[in-house]
């Protein structure tokens, strides 16, 4: 999954491995669980610090209505083709799929 996200810091790509039938927010953990676990490589300096975002999933996601915020640009494709995973977050991921993601904010 490729995360860049502008404003922030220069663009960062993560490549991170989920079970056969992940979705798009379960492969979005996986970046934050490889956040936690590699601090240097993260956007969040420090996520110790008592700063309002903590994790990538935070920034793109809400949780309470299931889908991801209006001001996040989401592509996502493989080489069966463009997932659907925008309009429907529980469509499972291909195999070695790309994920793009960008903040208009």
């Amino acid at each position: 999954m490729r995360v860049p996200i502008k404003g922030i810091s220069v663009n960062k790509e993560f490549i991170v491995q989920v079970k056969d039938d992940a979705i798009f927010t379960e492969a979005l953990a996986m970046v934050d669980k490889f956040a936690f676990e590699h601090p240097k490589e993260s956007h969040f300096v420090d996520h110790t610090q008592n700063s309002y975002v903590k994790c990538y999933l935070q920034l793109f996601w809400n949780p309470i209505e299931n889908q991801i915020y209006s001001d996040i640009n989401m592509f996502a494709a493989s080489a069966k083709g463009i997932m659907p995973i925008e309009k429907r977050l529980d469509f499972n991921l291909h195999d070695d799929c790309e994920i793009s993601l960008t903040s208009s904010a």
